[in-house]
């Protein structure tokens, strides 16, 4: 338990607290008092004999040492996790741990009042017994089923007890409630949506709001209701002031693909048709939306884009096959088409073309449905053209990179430096250093200094995907990857990885990325799935740039990368679910309202030249096609 304290796994604590409870059990069998023990206890005394106690702790103690004995001479297998993560994340993942193994162990109980308290008990329990924590959640995780996974992922939801402390945590709000939204004309026999709402500023203010963020909850696709989210919702409602709805969308295995796909894009329309009504907003300003997704949520919000950019570009193709899309308004794209209302008297909402969001926060998301081993070279090309981008705003990339470079560890399942032997906790107490032959010895590389060169090395077409890196992780196993997988697609998918953009966002075709709003994204640099943000955003940067280069006449495309990636150091996955215990995730998510208050505050700038764009858009517009029409027929 010592060495979770401290947030590091480390043999030298718990040999500290192997010989700690040596000592003191040893003491207390030797030197202790039968009438200082507990009343039942000396009962029992008393009817088993003189001192049966001292035999007990005795058996206990000699037991206690013989499963620890290799531990305490070194010759314990070392720890892979041992400088994996931040002291902070690793503290966090522990207190998370004795959560799951305390909720699993409670669910057999069938009293709901018994269930929670015992659930809290044996997380108590296992608070102190860290590694029996960790084996009951492993062996969990093997064999998991939908319960379980619901059951450890809702805690604080399903727990009163658990929820009413973490309110304690949260601002108040003056609006928090749901509200069920009829779907689009089109689908008017299908389920209401249900959305969250969550408001900070007077009530009487809500409805003039021309801003809204709206978020696709994560949760693997199969749980994690809004509710599980509200440590993070309510931060950004009171950072940013803005209005928050969080989308309850239905779940795998109950709804599998593409169902929330469809039930969040037809919210989407349902709330442009309205202009915000249907979410209790006055509808006299023009909305102003912002998408924002973690995890499987990240999916379902960059999915949800592409599906409204696909809708467009098809609609665009049948009124003019030479029109270009546009990302910014629906009056520039109507300007590009020569089209008004009067012109066109859509049937349905889908006859018309749709705006798009004005900005995508995507955090932590899951983009590849692909869990392959091996990147693809293409994959490890992008990756190494944008390491000398300025595009990730952070050392982590390098260490990305590292971990991709397998035979430059002491082991090539390594992800983290291994080569320089850290000395003993007791050498270094003693005073003794290594001498320079030792030092020497210890950074020298097994193979790589016998085989090849490092120019070779810096070329190398073989590396593993991050999922299989960081295969040992705390948060997000292969276990629990592969069962998420198998529940959302369902039993009669028979999925095209390499090209169902909607499944897997990485393979979006560039003519949509090119179009994508302006996206941030943040991940943890030790997360499984943080190869899925380097090559999503690579991949649009890179359609954005060659748009660029296809269309040099489009003064109006916008410039810039569109694009912005945080990692945070020694972090995994789900960090906002740790906001009570995780001081990293609360500096995220000002970083996030921070972006969001970037991108209200930017819309509202080009909102106020408006009015001068609506004069030139259609000449201009035309001016621009003939002259791309005139290029086309030289070449």
């Amino acid at each position: 338990m010592l060495d979770h304290l401290v947030g590091k796994p480390s043999s030298n604590f718990k040999r500290t607290q192997i010989l700690l409870t040596l000592v003191f059990g040893g003491y207390f069998a030797m030197c202790g008092k039968t009438n200082q023990l507990p009343q039942f206890i000396q009962k029992l005394n008393r009817k088993a004999g003189q001192a049966p106690w001292r035999v007990a702790l005795g058996t206990w103690l000699l037991f206690y040492l013989s499963q620890n004995v290799l531990l305490l001479v070194g010759l314990n297998a070392p720890d892979p996790l041992s400088r994996l993560y931040k002291r902070s994340f690793y503290r966090a993942t522990w207190i998370l741990t004795a959560l799951d193994a305390g909720f699993f162990t409670a669910m057999p109980f069938k009293p709901l009042w018994l269930r929670h308290v015992l659930s809290l008990i044996f997380s108590a329990y296992y608070l102190v017994f860290a590694d029996s924590a960790e084996e009951k959640v492993r062996k969990t995780r093997a064999t998991i089923s939908i319960e379980q996974m619901r059951t450890s992922w809702e805690k604080v939801h399903q727990n009163p007890i658990l929820g009413f402390v973490s309110s304690l945590l949260r601002p108040h709000l003056s609006i928090r409630d749901i509200i069920n939204i009829d779907r689009p004309s089109y689908h008017s026999d299908l389920p209401h949506i249900e959305v969250y709402r969550y408001y900070i500023n007077p009530s009487a203010t809500f409805a003039d709001h021309d801003t809204i963020l709206l978020q696709f909850p994560g949760g693997g696709f199969v749980s994690m209701p809004p509710p599980c989210h509200e440590d993070a919702l309510a931060a950004w409602a009171k950072h940013t002031g803005l209005p928050v709805f969080s989308v309850n969308y239905k779940k795998a295995p109950e709804y599998p693909y593409p169902w929330p796909i469809d039930e969040c894009f037809d919210l989407y329309i349902s709330i442009i048709e309205s202009n915000g009504q249907v979410l209790g907003l006055s509808g006299e300003k023009k909305l102003q939306i912002i998408f924002i997704g973690d995890s499987a949520g990240g999916n379902i919000t960059a999915a949800v884009t592409l599906k409204i950019l696909a809708h467009n570009q098809q609609l665009a193709s049948k009124i003019d096959p030479t029109a270009t899309l546009s990302t910014t308004s629906t009056e520039s794209f109507t300007g590009t088409f020569t089209m008004t209302p009067q012109q066109v008297k859509p049937r349905n909402p889908l006859d018309s073309v749709l705006p798009m969001p004005i900005g995508l926060i995507l955090i932590y998301p899951a983009l590849d449905f692909e869990m392959s081993c091996w990147m693809s070279p293409s994959q490890l090309s992008l990756i190494r053209a944008e390491s000398n981008t300025a595009l990730f705003r952070s050392s982590s990339l390098d260490s990305l990179w590292q971990t991709k470079d397998h035979l430059s560890h002491a082991s090539p399942l390594s992800v983290v430096p291994d080569l320089e032997k850290k000395q003993s906790l007791w050498r270094r107490a003693l005073g003794l250093k290594p001498t320079l032959k030792q030092r020497m010895a210890d950074r020298a590389h097994p193979i790589r200094d016998q085989i090849q060169t490092k120019e070779a090395w810096a070329t190398a077409r073989l590396a593993m995907t991050s999922r299989m890196s960081f295969f040992n992780d705390r948060i997000i196993t292969p276990d629990l990857m592969r069962a998420m997988a198998i529940l959302y697609l369902g039993p009669h998918a028979s999925p095209d990885f390499d090209n169902d953009y909607l499944l897997s966002p990485v393979n979006a075709p560039e003519d949509l990325l090119a179009h994508f709003p302006k996206t941030y994204m943040i991940c943890g640099e030790k997360d499984p799935l943080v190869d899925d943000t380097v090559i999503f955003a690579g991949c649009i940067r890179q359609a954005k740039r060659k748009y660029r280069q296809n269309n040099p006449l489009d003064q109006d495309f916008p410039t810039g990368d569109g694009v912005r990636v945080k990692f945070l150091e020694g972090i995994s996955h789900a960090f906002l679910q740790m906001m009570p215990f995780l001081p990293e995730a609360h500096q995220a998510t000002r970083t996030i309202g921070d972006w969001i208050i970037e991108l209200a505050n930017t819309s509202h700038q080009v909102k106020s030249d408006h009015h001068v764009a609506e004069i030139i858009t259609s000449e201009k517009d035309m001016i621009h096609r003939r002259k791309q029409q005139l290029v086309t027929g030289l070449f």
